[in-house]
């Protein structure tokens, strides 16, 4: 029984960093989007953040979290009914159906959302359970890529086969881009403890900017973790078998306890 608590705590530990990936990353592009768009007359977190552009460097992070998330993530689990890719599907599809059904004016602010920070339509708590399913149903897609397309998986094993020799440099890029992170996490604290009364009168902003502080907290801590053990050149660039992260499913039920 240990044993299939343990491969369930594994898995949802994958997930949940792979969701936190997800949410940086967007988040990073959006930001991003909008600071090129007015860059002239907004900087984000200013004056803390001496640049905008240092949001690529979330990006790099978060991208590079979600590797290391996928080998975290590995559990000999069953899957229920379907693989979960197939959930994950249904989640986003869902998700934008019943947008498009219920508010077809959020449709846009659900998937860009920094655009919908000062509009009615974001202060409404439906449209971060939106984003949540949405995000979500993407981190089960990418979490069983191997299972989604032999093709995707081939690919995929492909590229980690080409750049086996740059272990170090990615550990260095990963480690420079989670403390720049980390630097921006603080940036955003402060800007947000300046900028209190501010944030009070939207009460819904005030709580994505603290979501929105912590995720990027954890994406910094979690590639600071990857790049102190090493694990693009010592676990996740080296040669592995046929299937690569793929791990073969069986019943948790027929384990002995």
């Amino acid at each position: 029984m240990s044993k299939i608590v343990a491969a369930i705590g594994r898995k949802l530990l994958g997930l949940a960093l792979i969701f936190n990936s997800i949410v940086s990353l967007t988040s990073a592009a959006n930001i991003l989007a909008s600071f090129y768009i007015n860059r002239f007359s907004w900087q984000p977190f200013s004056p803390y953040l001496i640049d905008g552009s240092l949001f690529w460097f979330v990006i790099l992070a978060a991208v590079l979290n979600i590797v290391p998330a996928k080998l975290v993530g590995k559990a000999d689990i069953k899957r229920v009914l379907f693989h979960h890719y197939v959930y994950g599907f249904l989640s986003i599809f869902t998700t934008l159906a019943l947008v498009v059904l219920l508010a077809p004016a959020c449709i846009f602010i659900l998937l860009v959302p920094s655009s919908g920070f000062q509009v009615n339509c974001f202060q409404n708590i439906a449209t971060y359970a939106g984003l949540f399913f949405l995000y979500g149903g993407l981190t089960l897609i990418i979490d069983d890529m191997y299972d989604i397309s032999l093709r995707s998986g081939r690919i995929f094993d492909k590229a980690r086969r080409r750049i086996r020799g740059l272990g170090r440099t990615l550990q260095a890029i990963h480690l420079s881009s989670s403390l720049i992170s980390i630097y921006i996490t603080v940036c955003a604290i402060l800007w947000c403890l300046e900028n209190r009364v501010l944030l009070e009168n939207w009460p819904l902003w005030e709580l994505a900017n603290i979501l929105f502080t912590a995720n990027l907290l954890v994406t910094g801590i979690w590639g600071l973790k990857v790049a102190k053990e090493k694990l693009w050149f010592l676990k996740i660039l080296v040669d592995l078998p046929k299937k690569g992260f793929y791990v073969h499913k069986v019943d948790i039920y027929s384990q002995k306890t």
